[in-house]
């Protein structure tokens, strides 16, 4: 008995338009930068009841936290929630970074971890440099004291949890710098 080559073409070719669907539809929901901007864009919070204006940052938290590293940074070096940000009170500010704060924190220490000894290092040299020179822009858009030490609490636990020893060693300068400079008031 030979076998049906038509039949056994057909399944084959089924089987790869049904993958290539399922990869094209992965591709298409999965957020960009510009995706997660428009939709905070199209959906703006003033107006809005607590409720709504609460699940409405929940959806652009969970639209940030969805996209890889490169656009995430594409996001916040350009400012495209600029709009949004300035839209929220300070309790919805606080929890928006509660939502996103930590997958943001675990995808840089990922990256950090996967640089070559000499990258990190430069980066981390490039840091400190600008810690001293005060360069670097300062805290991110209009923060209060809270929000900041919520960021770098978060950020100090993410490296303290996530970093390999090495990325540990390489961060020394800048984390002898960083204690140095900030002071927090309490």
């Amino acid at each position: 008995m030979r076998p049906n080559w038509i039949k056994i073409v057909a399944v084959l070719a089924g089987l790869w338009l049904g993958i290539g669907g399922i990869v094209f539809l992965i591709r298409k929901n999965k957020p960009t930068a510009e995706s997660v901007a428009a939709f905070a864009g199209a959906n703006a919070l003033d107006g809005r009841q607590p409720a709504d204006r609460a699940k409405l940052i929940e959806k652009v938290a969970a639209q940030v936290n969805r996209l890889g590293f490169e656009e995430r940074q594409r996001l916040n070096h350009q400012r495209k929630l600029e709009a949004f940000w300035n839209s929220l009170n300070a309790d919805e500010r606080s929890r928006y970074l509660e939502l996103v704060l930590p997958s943001g924190f675990k995808q840089m220490m990922e990256n950090f971890n996967k640089m070559p000894t000499e990258k990190r290092k430069r980066l981390v040299r490039k840091a400190v440099d600008d810690l001293h020179s005060g360069e670097g822009g300062g805290p991110p858009r209009d923060m209060d004291d809270a929000q900041l030490r919520k960021i770098v609490d978060q950020g100090l636990k993410s490296f303290y949890s996530d970093a390999t020893i090495d990325a540990k060693m390489d961060a020394l300068p800048f984390l002898e710098a960083l204690e140095q400079t900030v002071k927090w008031s309490h």
